[in-house]
């Protein structure tokens, strides 16, 4: 069995308003009847007052420990040193290895970033929860080196940003990408994939632009969901806070957020999804039922 993990920033489950929500307003709707087919709702709020944030929110998701509760309060952007102890203490990278299980991580990084990403002054490149995840457990980054040989999935999917920040790439369509999102995962018992474009377009306030995304993320899933056997493998997909479902607003909401758990194993897994806190441990549960 192996799993592919789609971590998309910032999209709840909301309501199926078109006029406000870009989900259901792309045509394909395809992450529109994931959402509405995901067999979790979890909570982002973690019963701590205030809207919930990408920071602890995500530390949440990949540790299993409630961050808002360690700070009393949500924070967005990337992980103080509180939360970095966390993240390098226990992570679901650390978990699966610990089984034996091998991990990976899809994303491109751009050489920049992961050049003054440990630089305290730099604020535009400090490590993300998955970067530290990552560091902490000795993965290693995929650079645009990767991406130009199609090991590796840039934020953007297509690429286009990596042009524009004068890298020597070609841009790839949805469907490539997710050709190589699969093929990544062929290698790896556990493959891991972030899309935050989501969560700066729910910021923007502009429904055209957030259609744009939701109609590239959506030719993405439909072609890996095309190549996925849904009878050997696993597709989740989750996301830290609601955002997105919403552009009436240009804050997060405090909607809950979708856990979508398609393929092997995923409806025996005795194991119920209530809050950002319990999807490691689903994930650690569903390799336990596989492992026999």
């Amino acid at each position: 069995m192996r799993v592919i993990f789609i971590f998309i920033d910032g999209i709840g489950t909301g309501n199926k308003n078109s006029d406000t929500n870009p989900i259901y307003k792309a045509p394909a709707q395809v992450l529109a009847k994931l959402i509405d087919e995901a067999r979790f709702e979890a909570d982002a709020s973690l019963g701590i007052p205030g809207l919930p944030q990408s920071a602890t929110g995500q530390t949440a998701i990949f540790t299993g420990v409630n961050a808002p509760a360690a700070l009393n309060r949500h924070l967005s952007g990337q992980p103080t040193i509180t939360l970095k102890k966390i993240i390098q203490k226990v992570n679901i990278f650390g978990e699966l290895k610990k089984m034996g299980l091998t991990v990976a991580n899809a994303n491109v990084y751009r050489d920049e970033y992961l050049r003054n990403m440990l630089d305290l002054k730099d604020r535009r490149n400090r490590p993300s929860v998955t970067s530290v995840m990552c560091m902490a457990e000795n993965i290693t980054f995929k650079t645009p080196r990767d991406f130009a040989n199609n090991n590796g999935v840039y934020h953007d999917i297509t690429g286009e940003i990596l042009k524009k920040s004068g890298y020597d790439v070609e841009l790839i369509t949805p469907e490539h990408a997710a050709r190589n999102l699969y093929n990544l995962s062929r290698q790896n018992d556990f493959t891991m994939y972030e899309h935050f474009i989501t969560d700066i377009a729910g910021h923007k306030y502009d429904m055209k632009e957030a259609v744009e995304v939701v109609i590239n993320l959506d030719r993405f899933l439909a072609e890996l969901m095309r190549l996925i056997n849904f009878e050997e493998d696993v597709l989740i997909i989750t996301s830290d806070h609601g955002n997105l479902e919403d552009i009436s607003v240009r804050t997060h909401t405090m909607s809950k957020v979708p856990v979508i758990v398609k393929g092997k194993h995923s409806q025996n897994v005795n194991y119920k999804i209530e809050s950002l806190v319990d999807i490691m441990p689903y994930v650690i549960e569903l390799f336990r039922r596989e492992k026999g």
